[in-house]
């Protein structure tokens, strides 16, 4: 299935309200320095209303404890998954997490949400803060943890009992666990080292949410999302299940303008279009009526160097881009040093040419 990303920095200086979303979330949370990370994207999109679309299964009151085996029972039949928009299973990684030898575990809750796309678990952090500190409270005994650091870009988050809080710059791909842990714990982890097998769990803020719906028995399937209308940088929160038809939900929500596309997938830059018939039963946190974006391979490269500047893992992105576009052999290609890629879409937002650069090192690592 193509893979699209829906904005580039081209798209986002033409869009008047784009720039003005970009610009709001300059002011609102700064750009940090860029030490950590050397670029900076604000969100592309603003929230339009605090009124969650949809309705979920609550309860008032939470009493409810459990031991590390019974929250690991839930979790295997719940199969609930990250809610990061990545398909492993929370069971799976908190198994990993509790096999580890490391006396001292860490849990580091991602909440900082860089993708220019996203807005819900912002939304959370304002809105289900109760049930948030009350998963935290009980996974601090549960799964005996050391230290609890909630990871934010917010600067009015306030710290807790049992947990503290981490303010991190707001710069992209932030969110990528390995960056987050060297930002918040200074321990640099190499891509395929996992996290939890050093004693540290990395969880989406969402996954901690869903965790205290599980223990309390009124996890229901459904997940929080964000859905949008990038013509306008309009953006809501949504709570679906994965039988909600993805287009029925949008149009209720937005004006569905001629010339317009629904896209799904895991963020803005990772994206495929969605028929009429789809569901939400896909992984993903995000769905949006966009424009057909003009991000074309076709377009010539023009040597800027913005792909080979911008890229987190330091990639040498540009000449990928000249050994597929020259049909070169593969072999002048460092594989290895591929394999760092994230696929943050980074060197796609950057390119002065509007092509979907993050599209050639997958092509390239698939030849």
């Amino acid at each position: 299935m193509k893979q699209y990303a829906l904005i580039n920095k081209n798209i986002v200086r033409h869009n008047s309200s784009l720039k003005l979303a970009y610009k709001n979330a300059k002011l609102e949370y700064g750009k940090g320095k860029r030490k950590p990370l050397k670029s900076y994207l604000g969100k592309a999109v603003q929230l339009s209303s605090e009124i969650l679309i949809g309705s979920e299964k609550r309860r008032p009151d939470m009493t409810s404890s459990i031991t590390s085996k019974e929250l690991l029972l839930k979790l295997q039949e719940s199969k609930v998954t990250g809610m990061s928009g990545n398909s492993y299973l929370l069971f799976d990684k908190i198994k990993r997490f509790l096999a580890s030898d490391t006396k001292d575990r860490i849990l580091i809750i991602n909440a900082v949400e860089c993708d220019p796309g996203l807005v819900h678990d912002e939304w959370l952090l304002k809105n289900r803060m109760k049930e948030i500190v009350y998963a935290i409270d009980c996974l601090k005994d549960t799964l005996s943890l050391n230290n609890i650091i909630l990871a934010v870009k917010q600067k009015n988050v306030k710290p807790g009992y049992n947990y503290s809080v981490a303010e991190v710059p707001a710069r992209y791909p932030m969110g990528e666990e390995h960056f987050l842990m060297k930002e918040t714990l200074h321990i640099p982890l190499e891509k395929g080292q996992y996290p939890a097998d050093f004693g540290i769990l990395v969880l989406n803020l969402q996954s901690i949410y869903q965790i205290s719906k599980i223990i309390n028995n009124c996890y229901d399937g459904g997940r929080f999302i964000t859905i949008a209308d990038l013509s306008h940088a309009a953006a809501k929160v949504a709570y679906v299940y994965p039988s909600d038809n993805i287009i029925s939900i949008l149009e209720k929500q937005f004006a569905h303008s001629a010339g317009q596309t629904v896209y799904k997938g895991t963020g803005i830059f990772s994206c495929s279009v969605a028929s009429q018939k789809e569901d939400f039963s896909y992984t993903g946190n995000f769905a949006a009526f966009s424009k057909l974006p003009e991000i074309h391979n076709a377009n010539k490269c023009r040597n800027c160097h913005r792909c080979d500047r911008k890229c987190p893992a330091g990639i040498r992105v540009s000449k990928v881009v000249h050994v597929l576009d020259d049909n070169l052999s593969d072999s002048l290609l460092d594989k290895s040093a591929l394999e760092k890629c994230i696929q943050c879409g980074i060197c796609t937002y950057y390119c002065r040419a509007s092509k979907n650069v993050s599209s050639y090192i997958t092509t390239a690592l698939d030849l």
